[in-house]
Formats: C-alpha cells, structure tokens, sequence
C-alpha cells in the first residue's frame, strides 16, 4: 500500500476538513493492550507532542501537535481533552541505525502504513489475522516493546501509529493548565 505521506495533498485535504493527528507511542499501545480500530470514538485527554521525535522520524513532511499517552498527567504538561471518530490509523515504520545512543530511526524515513487496528503492537489472547490490512504488506510485526534489542538494521520497525481524529469535539475541552 502507498505510503500516505508520498501525496501530500492527501495530508493536505485531511487538515483542511477538520482532522487531528495524534500520535500513539507503540510502546504505551504495547504495554496497555490499547485496541483502537478506524471508526471508534474515542474521548481522550491528549498532551503535547514530543517535536524533536516526530521530526526524526518525518523530517518535515508531517507535523503532529498531539500525542495521547496514557502516562501524560504524572508530568506538568498542557492539556487537552478530545473526543472524535478515528477517521484514519497508520502505523509508523522506519529502517534503524547504529548511533552513540544504540539504534535509532533513520532521521526523516518514517512510513506510514494504513491499518485497520493497533493489535500490531501487542499479541492478543486470541489468535487475530496479521493480514496485509492489519499489517502491511512485507511488514515485520513487532510484539514486544521497541525496548528491545533489535539488530536487523535494514528492516523496518514500528514506532508507533499517527491517528486521524475527525469531528472531533473540544467543546468542554479548553486547554488544562498544569497542575500546580
């Protein structure tokens, strides 16, 4: 499947009818066993998007101003609450190199691969198709946290997923200030 991000007017149309981005930390999807599938209503408190890590991964191809991140209220941070209908799920895939720091994304390669749910991050209980819709074709499926020690550089690895939120609602959702 071609990768949203190659035809920017896709992006493009996506912002101007209203849609959020979110970002989903592959390792928080994998630690909570969070299923989220295109077309559920969610309602959220979402916090500030990590900028220097969404550039690492995109370059300068996609911004995301938000991430939802199931820790976020132990840090003071803005606020926002949110709920919508997922419009769009894509998983984030990017081949790793060797840094100072271990392995890394290649800065500015991130992909994104439209699925049909988060069940990609985590192994259910019950057995669940990895077809090409949940996981994209000639994909590796990770079912473990990014945590782990990876040492094939040259695959692509999941990162994480970049949810787009539509009629989505702030009605009673003003920014929070942080907590005092």
């Amino acid at each position: 499947m071609k990768d949203p991000l190659a035809d920017t007017k896709n992006l493009t149309k996506v912002c101007d009818d209203g849609h959020m981005f979110v970002w989903l930390t592959d390792w928080q999807i994998a630690e909570d066993h969070l299923f989220i599938r295109v077309g559920d209503t969610v309602d959220w408190t979402v916090y500030p998007a990590d900028r220097d890590w969404v550039s690492r991964l995109f370059g300068h191809r996609l911004v995301i101003d938000w991430q939802f991140d199931s820790y976020g209220d132990a840090v003071d941070l803005p606020s926002r609450r949110v709920s919508g209908k997922v419009a769009e799920l894509c998983s984030v895939r990017c081949r790793q190199t060797r840094a100072r720091e271990g392995l890394v994304p290649v800065t500015g390669e991130a992909t994104l691969q439209p699925v049909a749910d988060t069940s990609g991050s985590w192994v259910r209980d019950t057995a669940h198709d990895e077809s090409p819709a949940n996981t994209g074709p000639g994909q590796t499926v990770n079912t473990f946290s990014q945590m782990s020690a990876f040492d094939d550089v040259e695959a692509d690895y999941l990162y994480g997923y970049v949810l787009s939120l539509a009629d989505y609602d702030e009605e009673n959702s003003a920014v929070v200030t942080p907590r005092q």
